[in-house]
């Protein structure tokens, strides 16, 4: 196992923090009925997994039964006395984890899950790593005793790490493939490859990628769609240092671009695609006038930008709600375990960005 496996264990918490919670537990005063948040506290697992040791034991793992049921023996719990309806309480508990909450991106794949667990009565939890990938790995500990399932948006983490949480958790990735684990992503191969054979009619016969951060899987992808692209229509590839997030990376990123720039870029996503407008703008060269600009996501900030971004659009909604579903699915015993990748096509939109290749050097 690799480093970041330290800690995760078949519970999804620590040796620490499951001391803790018994520490915790014996705090519970013996003048009040225990209830099935002091039993979930103190066996380091979720409500709804001690409802469910009471209600449906086969759906339960056998050690987790036997110390909920001993947790609930040792406090005093009776079951029957706060046993919830089904009709009237959630049937379970979801946590998204997302690199940038602030990323328009993040928050629609917050809202089509959300509105999937809504429709099936289960709760949704997001948490924000902040690009962070210790930061990702830390939530996700804390996260593992509350929450039945989860599902990771661009993950940063490694694969053996992330397949070690979906031994503790039912899990699925959002625009990551992992063998073994749910994986639902968007190709952005053929519309990257009309991106570039646009560009190519229009003349230009040099690309810049200005690319994410090594660890993101998606930027690998759009990377080599890109590079295969330009090999096959004959045009030159060019790639800058990474520019993403925006802020003094990007700068360094932009800079060197312009030591060697070319009359057409592709951005790692429309943050990037429009802080390098916005740059190009600072440095007197017009987009699409000298330089063609094309963007990944299509957010809402390409129709509102001047001029209007090119980009690849990509099935947020329908990645979000498949990822929710296969999810909700397995832990409500309604799927056959297909693990099977969910593959989603995304969709070249031309707008104002891109234009004629310039008769003469840009400088």
């Amino acid at each position: 196992m690799d480093s970041e496996h330290d800690g995760v264990t078949n519970d999804g918490v620590t040796n620490d923090n499951a001391n803790s919670d018994v520490a915790n537990a014996s705090g519970v005063q013996e003048s009040r009925t225990a209830t099935i948040w002091d039993v979930a506290a103190a066996a380091g697992v979720s409500p709804t997994t001690v409802s469910r040791a009471f209600r449906q034991p086969s759906r339960v793992n056998v050690k987790t039964l036997g110390r909920v049921l001993e947790t609930a023996k040792r406090l005093g719990y009776r079951s029957e006395s706060i046993i919830p309806r089904e009709e009237e309480h959630l049937r379970g508990l979801l946590a998204l984890v997302v690199t940038d909450l602030e990323n328009p991106v993040s928050a629609q794949f917050a809202r089509s899950i959300q509105r999937e667990c809504a429709e099936r009565n289960f709760g949704l939890m997001v948490c924000d790593t902040e690009e962070d990938k210790a930061s990702e790995l830390a939530i996700i500990k804390r996260t593992i005793p509350h929450v039945d399932g989860i599902i990771l948006s661009a993950s940063r983490l490694s694969d053996a790490t992330i397949r070690k949480v979906a031994q503790v958790r039912p899990l699925a990735v959002i625009n990551r493939i992992v063998g073994g684990v749910q994986s639902v992503y968007a190709d952005d191969g053929d519309s990257i490859a009309d991106a570039v054979r646009e560009l190519k009619r229009l003349g230009h016969q040099q690309i810049t990628y200005l690319p994410g951060p090594d660890s993101s899987w998606q930027n690998g992808l759009r990377a080599n769609a890109i590079l295969t692209a330009c090999k096959r229509e004959g045009l030159k590839f060019r790639r800058t240092p990474c520019a993403y997030p925006v802020g003094k990376r990007s700068e360094e990123a932009f800079a060197a671009y312009l030591a060697r720039p070319t009359t057409a870029a592709i951005a790692f996503n429309d943050d990037v695609a429009y802080a390098f407008m916005l740059f190009l703008e600072a440095h007197r060269l017009r987009v699409p006038w000298q330089v063609s600009l094309v963007g990944i996501d299509d957010t809402p900030k390409c129709e509102i930008c001047t001029p209007k971004m090119s980009s690849i659009r990509v099935p947020r909604r329908e990645l979000g709600a498949a990822a929710a579903n296969r999810i909700i699915d397995r832990l409500l015993h309604v799927s056959d375990g297909d693990l099977t990748p969910i593959r989603m096509r995304s969709e070249f939109v031309r707008r104002d960005s891109i234009a004629a290749a310039p008769a003469s050097a840009m400088m």
